[in-house]
């Protein structure tokens, strides 16, 4: 019986964004289920290194070199943010100490995460890293299939060259596993709607800039810091919560639903404490709750209230994704670029709301009972595409099994 395969998983092991739960347990599932031989991870807590808490330094290269190899998490790793100043993304080991690394290196669909009217810094040093990576015959740099590639090339001008080596992966949080159970928050009774909000970078997702083309993924980076008057995008956003309140009370009035109200993050709290207060009291009272957070350990918990839902109203990356996966019929609302070219390339485009656009109000309604109506169609979108990308992903972890191999 052969030795086990000892890979190093670089992830987000102690956040409590549950989003990193979903990336990590869909990446470990489809690795585990797809190579012939057993896997030992060694996980290494990537948030830990993005707080100073540890260095990538030799210790982290004798520790890829001690295993078969490393993979990077598909997590947000490029953001402009001005700490980044090793590599201009998170992943911050030094290219020389890059270099003493014998092993593979997989970088499993990283993404960005950046907004018109952000400063973006450290950009020719990120595109000298991914030109370095590209060349490296023991790294795999693959990004998520959400236009990280398509902005790459439009917004941060990467080299041709570079980007015929940079692979798009599909993103592992539609791999995520749920275990169902008993909620206590949840009324065995009656139809579960749940609205998952996105508050992070509010000045900038809420700001004109994006407000007005949130389809558009290239346009000029900057590293000075624009001018965003809380006025301007205050007014978006609460023109935003206004419309939601009026479609998700209409619902819940229409069908006797519950509103089950599912932050992932600390910044979704402000929204829904804002989206609470404009509520009737008798909504807010008598038909809606909330949850709390929960730690990556908890995930599969977490994504179990999912399975309890008749419908979701998505607003965030991993609430969607996962939603496709499990089958959960959801409405995505739209209000970032790499959204819009996420559900572009699994074919789901024509299923998602722009969360600005003037009617928003009257259709999240419509298509909200239409689903509840007849959810049928949205799971069987659902399942076609979760089908293509499972067989996306099973020739990937072919190709990376017989690099580990070598």
């Amino acid at each position: 019986m052969s030795e086990p395969l000892r890979l190093v998983h670089l992830a987000n092991f102690n956040s409590t964004n549950i989003g990193n739960g979903a990336l990590i347990s869909g990446l470990e599932h489809i690795i585990t289920a797809d190579f012939p031989s057993e896997i030992t991870w060694i996980r290494e807590p990537w948030d830990d290194y993005s707080f100073g808490f540890r260095k990538f330094d030799h210790r982290f290269v004798d520790l890829i070199n001690s295993c078969a190899g490393l993979i990077v998490n598909g997590a947000v790793a490029i953001h402009g943010r001005n700490y980044l100043q090793e590599t201009g993304m998170r992943f911050e080991l030094p290219l020389t100490l890059i270099n003493e690394i014998k092993k593979p290196i997989v970088f499993y669909g990283i993404s960005y995460r950046h907004f018109k009217g952000q400063p973006f810094y450290h950009q020719e040093t990120l595109r000298k890293t991914l030109a370095f990576l590209s060349e490296k015959p023991n790294v795999f740099l693959g990004v998520r299939n959400d236009g990280t590639k398509k902005w790459l090339k439009e917004t941060l001008l990467v080299p041709d060259i570079s980007l015929e080596k940079i692979h798009e992966i599909p993103d592992s949080g539609v791999f995520v596993q749920a275990q169902s159970g008993i909620y206590p928050e949840v009324l065995p009774e009656r139809r579960v709607v749940i609205f998952s909000p996105n508050n992070e970078d509010a000045p900038c997702r809420y700001g004109e800039a994006n407000f007005r083309n949130v389809k558009e993924t290239g346009y000029r980076l900057s590293e000075e810091v624009a001018e965003m008057p809380d006025s301007v995008w205050g007014q978006n956003r609460a023109g935003l919560i206004l419309a939601i309140k009026n479609a998700l009370t209409r619902i819940l009035h229409e069908t006797g639903a519950q509103l089950l109200l599912v932050p992932h993050y600390f910044d979704d709290l402000k929204f829904i404490a804002d989206l609470v207060d404009a509520f009737h009291q008798q909504v807010a009272h008598q038909t809606t709750i909330t949850t709390g957070l929960m730690r990556v350990p908890g995930t599969a918990y977490f994504y179990g209230r999912y399975l309890a839902a008749d419908l979701a109203v998505s607003m965030r990356v991993h609430s969607m994704s996962p939603c496709i996966g499990l089958g959960v019929p959801m409405i995505p609302l739209v209000t970032q670029p790499r959204m819009w070219d996420f559900l572009t390339q699994v074919g789901l485009c024509d299923l998602a709301l722009n969360a600005f656009s003037e009617d928003l109000e009257s259709q999240l309604a419509l298509q909200c009972l239409q689903i509840l109506e007849n959810p049928g169609d949205r799971r069987e979108r659902f399942l076609q595409a979760k089908t293509k990308m499972r067989e996306d992903v099973r020739m990937i972890n072919s190709k990376l099994f017989n690099l580990f191999q070598d």
